[in-house]
């Protein structure tokens, strides 16, 4: 709604004294109820008094359907915001913030729990530059909240929780406003014996911008959990839908799953897995793609131990077995096109000393896919590990490895195949103690491969070379650092040439200055490079992808001091965040996940308390959604 300037003066000064008598009104008693489970009178009585208590109960006068004594406390606060975006689009808003909340239970503490909360917001908004007419609105906005616990205490605890919020209400966003519904509800319960969980969690959000585009995700999740003896087995459900009405993107994820673990008192483990992921996403007016996965998958181990079959204390000897089906359908619009594959291998490790180990291992893979006939092949190999002590130079320390192996498949429609590998290895390794809880590590490593296979005319040879250093200090007990970068590179040349890259930079640091400052930080950064698809030599996979660096950071940075400038109670915080990839997002079913993403975030900040009065001041400079976004903010609040 267009609103004269005039006018909004007008309800600018009406509302002024208002928010000051309100700001400086005298609060009293103010927080919320704090409940513990249990009875509220530790010593009841016995005998006579006992038969008397307990006279009302048989009245059914026991208990009352009422609520104790409302604890009630809220905040109202004044907002100022100015936001310039890269285009030149400029935003002022102003806002006045009132919240209530209240607090008690039914009857006794452990029986029900209720929070409860309401607000208000009354905003002007006026935007101009970027080519457009300046404009102004006014509106308002309710909010409120809502918490029901249930038997709190007890072994089948019930939770509901709901929200009406508005992002404006928080004061410092930066993307486009938005308001957000959400609906929790959580039953959980366990046996009062036994080692056993049982959980259903239903969630509804919704995040609603204001030019009417909706952003809803829906989530239904169940998980069990059961613990007997040796035995124990993890079941577990959800589906999730989001729908985003403004690009027409539509997600559907469903998962079912369930473990069985057994780990006897011996040296059998066995794991068996059974799972079934259902994907369907639609974005826009393009196809609808979806796919879906079903396996069952058992791994198990067993190293024989004194007393039972093949136990030898100088040769330990350990079996590994495996059989895995998997059923996998992908649906790009123009029908479904299945594949099944059923995959089962066998393997044993001898060790013949400390230096020497042998092993073996067989498996056999059948293929079946939609089109195309069945296919099988059989794979075996044979090999030995020799890892060499530990020799001492000068600082250093040397560490050779060497090891070869055969193996041979055979594979429906194919010749024959043979490979013969042989690889071998040295690591040197230094440690440097530079002071009292201060150490420095050095390690350099350096691996040959070379791999022969009877379908390429030529063999392929790889040579590795890694880096690494580390340096971690924890000094006087007010610091603990740890950084650390590592850089590696390989080559192989076969019937032509490949490349791979990496750096990888780690930094971490707790510093507390002194009694009122310190600061804190977490860096990640790393790039790869790939200009290969041939056969590595040490890995035996086939690698492949453009020449061109892929990066990837993130990190944080914090700073505060607890008495800026020198003045009591003024806080000052700088604050920094990276993150170049977008880990959390609604359309993956993350119901948790912000609708706007920030890659970038630089902050300072400073907070002022006088008794029930605080202040904020904040300059943010940051990049939403790939725009270059700058804020000040401004808030006053009176808490009663």
């Amino acid at each position: 709604m267009r609103v004269p300037s005039t006018r909004w003066r007008r309800r600018t000064r009406s509302l002024a004294p208002v928010a000051a008598a309100l700001l400086l009104w005298r609060a009293g008693a103010a927080g919320a109820a704090a409940f513990l489970p249990g009875p509220v009178d530790p010593d009841p009585p016995t005998g006579d008094l006992a038969a008397a208590a307990a006279e009302p109960l048989r009245h059914g006068g026991g208990f009352r359907f009422e609520f104790a004594p409302w604890q009630i406390g809220g905040s109202i606060a004044l907002d100022g915001r100015w936001l310039r975006l890269e285009d030149g689009l400029r935003t002022r808003h102003a806002a006045l913030v009132g919240d209530v909340e209240f607090a008690s239970y039914l009857w006794q503490p452990w029986f029900v729990q209720v929070r409860a909360g309401l607000g208000t917001l009354l905003a002007r908004d006026h935007t101009d530059g970027a080519g457009s007419e300046p404009a102004g609105t006014t509106s308002g906005a309710a909010t409120g909240r809502l918490a029901v616990s249930v038997f709190p205490q007890s072994r089948f605890p019930f939770e509901l929780q709901a929200d009406v919020s508005d992002s404006r209400v928080q004061g410092d966003a930066l993307g486009a406003d938005y308001r957000s519904q959400r609906l929790s509800l959580t039953q959980s319960y366990r046996p009062e014996r036994g080692n056993a969980s049982l959980q259903l969690v239903a969630e509804r959000s919704r995040l609603s911008t204001e030019q009417g585009a909706d952003d809803d995700v829906s989530a239904l999740r169940a998980s069990a959990l059961w613990q007997q003896g040796a035995h124990s087995i993890d079941a577990g459900a959800s589906l999730t839908l989001n729908e985003r009405s403004d690009t027409g993107d539509r997600s559907r994820i469903g998962l079912l799953s369930l473990r069985h673990g057994f780990q006897g008192a011996g040296t059998l483990h066995v794991d068996t897995l059974a799972s079934w992921n259902d994907v369907q996403q639609r974005s826009g007016a393009l196809p609808a793609f979806g796919t879906d996965i079903r396996q069952i998958a058992s791994f198990a181990t067993w190293r024989p131990g004194e007393g039972e079959p093949l136990y030898r204390a100088d040769a330990p000897l350990m079996l590994t077995g495996s059989a895995r089906w998997v059923d996998a359908g992908v649906d790009g619009g123009d029908g479904t096109l299945r594949a099944r594959s059923m995959n089962a291998s066998l393997g044993v490790t001898q060790e013949l000393s400390r230096r020497w180990r042998v092993f073996g291992a067989g498996s056999g893979t059948l293929v079946d896919s939609d089109g195309a006939p069945r296919r099988g092949s059989l794979t075996g190999n044979l090999g030995a590990q020799w890892t060499g002590d530990g020799v001492a130079l000068g600082a250093w320390r040397w560490l050779p490895t060497a090891a070869a192996s055969a193996g041979a498949t055979r594979a429906s429609g194919n010749p024959l195949r043979r490979t013969l590998a042989a690889q071998a290895g040295q690591s040197f390794v230094r440690s440097i103690v530079l002071g009292a809880g201060e150490s420095l590590a050095l390690n350099a490593t350096q691996s040959l491969g070379v791999l022969q296979d009877s379908e390429t005319a030529v063999a392929s040879r790889t040579l590795a070379h890694s880096a690494s250093l580390y340096w971690q200090s924890a000094a006087g007990g007010a610091t603990q650092s740890y950084a650390g970068i590592t850089l590696s590179e390989s080559r192989t040349r076969a019937e032509a040439d490949g490349r791979f890259r990496l750096v990888n930079l780690q930094f971490s640091r707790r510093t507390q200055i002194d009694r009122h400052a310190s600061w804190s930080g977490d860096l990640t950064l790393q790039a790869t490079c790939s200009d290969t698809e041939q056969l590595d030599a040490l890995t035996g996979l086939r690698s492949g992808g453009e020449a061109s660096w892929q990066h990837y950071g993130s990190g944080t940075l914090s700073y505060e001091h607890q008495r800026a400038f020198g003045v009591p109670r003024l806080r000052f915080s700088a604050l920094l965040s990276v993150n170049s990839a977008q880990l959390e997002r609604r359309a993956d079913g993350d119901i948790d996940a912000p609708r706007e993403r920030v890659t970038e975030s630089l902050e300072n900040r400073l907070d002022y308390t006088i008794g029930r009065l605080d202040a904020r001041l904040s300059a943010r400079i940051a990049r939403v959604e790939g725009r270059a976004v700058s804020a000040l903010f401004l808030r006053v609040q009176r808490r009663f």
